[in-house]
């Protein structure tokens, strides 16, 4: 099998929330509100309409503490879940595992493993008849052999948080070192180790090679197609040069990117556009680059991309 599947998802995080400097008290979502056009405006270019989104939807006890309840952007945006769901989209969940008493205090990530595992299925107890979601990923990108496994026994089959190759800084618990930059299952101990076949499979957001104008020199990210074009295109050929592709497995490609990098009005910066034009013309480089090494390719929800890949692993094994 000679096949690449295309994911594209999205992290409903609020406006500013990412950037060269993270502020976790932010709760505004403009960008989230302008994206609810965002399927409709693809579905009407024939070379984007065939695209699904998987939308990993924010969902947490900083909502709880702040907005009310961990559910607000469930039921703020309800309607339009329904569309797109409707519409061949997936939904996931997307849990930043904060803690925060008040608006004031900046939040603290709930690292300690069994406070995290207990506030994982504490929210997902409250969240679970609302949220048909069979795909997760953690907020900002790092996981323990006991949230992964926590993940797994809440009955996901789908996790999108590794992030291969890259580490947090200043005690934070992201550890990707050495992971792989392919579908696989993690070691019920390391995480980062390929390591016997489990329930929960690991998509991880693809990293590579970026380099924006304040770079020294190019830096590992995750493929973030929000970026603008020109720096994007630069990605791609220099990856074009290094990749190598095995032509008889399924290749799978997860990009990520937030709604304020797309969001019309918005100053651009010199890493994004905020721009559609800048989404989609990287979309369609990205498809394009593959398709010159005269791959097939398919975009699909990362949910779909697991079934492809469990099933191209099944006939490998028989």
């Amino acid at each position: 099998m000679n096949k690449h599947l295309l994911c594209l998802t999205v992290d409903t995080d609020p406006d500013g929330l990412s950037g060269k400097v993270t502020d976790r008290r932010t709760l505004e979502w403009q960008g989230l509100e302008a994206l609810k056009t965002l399927p409709a405006e693809m579905h009407a270019r024939p070379e984007l309409e065939s695209i699904p989104i998987t939308w990993f939807i924010r969902a947490d006890g900083q909502l709880e503490s702040i907005l009310g309840s961990p559910s607000y952007l469930l039921e703020k945006f309800n309607c339009f879940w329904s569309e797109v769901s409707r519409n061949g989209h997936e939904l996931a969940w997307h849990p930043h595992l904060y803690r925060q008493s008040n608006v004031e205090h900046e939040p603290r990530i709930i690292s300690r493993a069994s406070e995290a595992q207990e506030e994982l299925e504490r929210l997902w107890d409250e969240l679970k008849d609302m949220l048909p979601a069979t795909s997760f990923r953690n907020g900002e990108g790092w996981h323990t052999p006991e949230t992964y496994s926590t993940v797994e026994s809440l009955g996901f089959r789908c996790d999108s948080t590794a992030i291969p190759n890259r580490k947090g800084a200043h005690g934070h618990p992201m550890n990707w070192a050495g992971a792989p930059n392919q579908p696989y299952f993690p070691h019920f101990t390391d995480l980062c180790a390929d390591g016997k076949e489990r329930r929960l499979l690991e998509l991880p957001m693809n990293t590579w090679l970026v380099k924006a104008p304040y770079d020294a020199e190019p830096k590992l990210r995750y493929m973030n197609p929000a970026v603008h074009p020109g720096l994007f295109a630069r990605a791609v050929q220099d990856w074009e040069k290094t990749r190598k592709f095995s032509y008889t497995d399924l290749h799978v490609w997860v990009m990520i990117f937030h709604p304020d990098e797309v969001l019309p009005g918005q100053h651009s910066d010199q890493l994004y556009e905020r721009s559609r034009t800048a989404l989609f013309t990287n979309l369609l480089g990205f498809q394009e680059s593959l398709q010159r090494a005269e791959v097939e390719t398919e975009w699909v929800t990362i949910e779909k991309a697991a079934e492809f890949w469990r099933r191209s692993r099944l006939k490998q094994t028989a």
